[in-house]
């Protein structure tokens, strides 16, 4: 398939209040960037057939790849999403090591084995799940769970200290220049905590024994305490990198808040901790969410890559942490403030980048445009995520909408598993909002808004339900 038109026709088609028709145009354009980033593996590197390229360099790399399946699971029936991540399963060492970075020109490592720079972000499990929850395909689960099992394995045995928090580097982190010269890494540690808790989902959905769900959900209990025994600081409610004597390295970066997404925070600690997001002083900038604090000696305005710059995929992972947390309205803030910081770089320059000035509407500097890789998780997944606001189950059929923003709002033609399914909401007088529903199969909707929720087993076809601050009534249409 080589039109662009073709591709657009298959796609899901969000509906947006007249006033974010710039939104909609950046959707749009993201997607035309990810499908024309469609490369090809070759015998020399040994790539799969087809996958989505991270717009970087010839080479693949694991955390982008890991953020790219976060929005173009939307296209999971169109686009080679699953391959992209099998590129680094058939690479991966039979003890359980995957490198982050394979090249393009030959198919080697780009770092030896044990070097800290050679290991990403561990998101694999995150990203299989993410997928699955539009796919539903368990085949496809039960294919990847051998890889994912063994690449954990390898981490725990080979990248955390004795008091089980782990350790990275710069590059390896992901965030090449920021300054941390640190022993522990609470994002790495975090991320972990992250990965056995997907960890545990796979394997429940796949009816693995109780011994191993158990197995994850007790690491994953484990390193929450870890977490938040020793990084925690109770003065400054943060959570800090540790040196080599496991004492605080006080250099407040984005990375703590991966804790949130990774569930180990503590109700009572959560709202401290967010507290310092919303610091106009540190995080809450111009354009939210700066990847170094502003007070630090070291923040660049205009960006300075992690140095200060907004970067598209920490600001998914933080959003969808706030949100999990129980923070949705500042989720919500956050994206609106992203998504128009974003059109209004778009409009200057005609494209997305990949990463962005804090104190401005303008790219990072430095930055590079056309960048879908992982640039299209705002415009794409937070679009759908937290303005639509849909939270979906393929296995399930099931389908949770929170409306809590401007009307109307939808989408059309989403592909969930063997169902196609579209919804709009519109107003319905002063009390109400009508709510159009269509769809192949049956699924369960759940709708949420901010008077009351609503569920309803629909049945294939088309539906119109009109929900009413007192009641609901629902007409079927022909």
């Amino acid at each position: 398939m080589s039109s662009w038109t073709a591709y657009r026709d298959q796609l899901p088609e969000p509906v947006l209040p007249p006033q974010r028709a710039g939104w909609l145009e950046m959707y749009w354009r993201a997607w035309e960037l990810a499908v024309q980033n469609i490369r090809h593996g070759t015998d020399q590197n040994g790539f799969v057939e087809s996958y989505l390229d991270a717009a970087f360099s010839e080479n693949i790399f694991q955390w982008d790849t890991c953020f790219i399946i976060m929005f173009a699971r939307y296209a999971w029936h169109l686009l080679p999403v699953g391959p992209s991540l099998d590129n680094f399963y058939q690479k991966q060492d039979e003890d359980g090591w995957i490198c982050r970075e394979y090249r393009g020109c030959n198919g080697a490592p780009m770092f030896a084995k044990g070097s800290a720079d050679a290991i990403n972000p561990p998101l694999f499990a995150w990203a299989e799940w993410a997928l699955y929850q539009l796919s539903g395909d368990k085949e496809r689960l039960a294919r990847v769970w051998p890889h994912l099992a063994r690449y954990d394995a390898w981490l725990r045995g080979h990248q955390r200290g004795p008091e089980g928090l782990y350790w990275s580097s710069q590059l390896g982190c992901g965030m090449d220049n920021s300054p941390r010269f640190v022993a522990r890494w609470v994002d790495m540690s975090a991320q972990q905590a992250l990965n056995a808790r997907y960890l545990a989902l796979i394997a429940e959905a796949l009816g693995q024994p109780e011994e191993t769900v158990r197995a994850y959900c007790e690491e994953h209990a484990f390193l929450a305490r870890q977490i938040n025994r020793y990084m925690w600081d109770e003065s400054e409610g943060i959570y800090w990198d540790l040196d080599g004597k496991l004492e605080p390295w006080p250099v407040l970066t984005i990375a703590p808040f991966w804790t949130l997404i990774a569930d180990v925070v503590p109700p009572d600690r959560a709202e401290r901790l967010v507290s310092v997001l919303r610091d106009p002083a540190r995080f809450w900038r111009a354009h939210p969410f700066p990847t170094l604090s502003a007070n630090h000696p070291a923040y660049h305005p205009d960006g300075g890559y992690w140095q200060g710059a907004v970067w598209p995929p920490t600001n998914y992972a933080v959003i969808k942490g706030l949100r999990q947390a129980g923070f949705g309205d500042l989720a919500r803030q956050a994206t609106e403030r992203h998504l128009d910081h974003m059109m209004a770089v778009m409009r200057e320059t005609g494209t997305v980048w990949e990463n962005y000035a804090p104190d401005a509407s303008q790219p990072g500097r430095p930055a590079r445009g056309d960048f879908v890789g992982w640039t299209g998780v705002g415009p794409i997944a937070l679009l759908i995520e937290e303005i639509i606001g849909l939270e979906v189950d393929a296995a399930n059929q099931q389908v949770r909408w929170r409306l809590d923003g401007e009307l109307p709002v939808g989408l059309r033609n989403l592909r969930l598993g063997d169902n196609i399914i579209s919804l709009v909401a519109e107003q319905e007088g002063e009390a109400g909002v009508q709510v159009q529903v269509e769809c192949v199969h049956p699924f369960r909707l759940e709708v949420i808004t901010p008077f009351a929720e609503f569920v309803e087993q629909v049945p294939a076809g088309a539906h119109r339900y009109t929900l009413t601050y007192l009641d609901r009534t629902d007409v079927l249409q022909a």
